[in-house]
């Protein structure tokens, strides 16, 4: 199975390297994509946080279900992110966003490359690298 590990001393290195992680994969990928694999490093995350707790903390039915819940909840926010992208794609009969693929329940989206580089620089402050625009 695939793995990756980011290496850091401090909290924002390791987000810095996470966004430089998942801005390199945004060109590769659809946002579909970008959307499932989010889901799966948060629930990644969720993981290591409640493994890195002591034993007799990491082990108890508390932390348990406060990592439950927060697999319950990225699935949420997953499903609902992905539901949008669908209705913005009906919507506006594929201006923004377009529907380019199906894959049993999954769906692939296009974006309008203006809007795209709005949502990347709104995240990121700043321009995606290799934009000549």
């Amino acid at each position: 199975m695939p793995e990756i590990r980011f290496a850091a001393d401090t909290h924002p290195e390791l987000v810095r390297q996470v966004r430089v992680w998942l801005e390199s994969t945004m060109a590769e990928r659809s946002v579909a994509d970008v959307v499932e694999a989010s889901a799966e490093l948060t629930k990644d995350a969720l993981r290591l946080i409640a493994g890195a707790a002591p034993a007799p903390v990491a082990q108890s039915d508390l932390v348990a279900e406060l990592t439950k819940l927060g697999h319950q909840a990225t699935d949420a926010v997953r499903d609902a992110t992905l539901a949008g992208l669908d209705g913005l794609a009906a919507v506006t009969d594929g201006r923004l966003v377009k529907k380019v693929g199906e894959e049993g329940a999954k769906a692939a989206y296009e974006m309008n490359q203006a809007t795209a580089r709005q949502i990347l620089q709104s995240l990121f402050g700043r321009r995606p690298q290799g934009d000549g625009a």
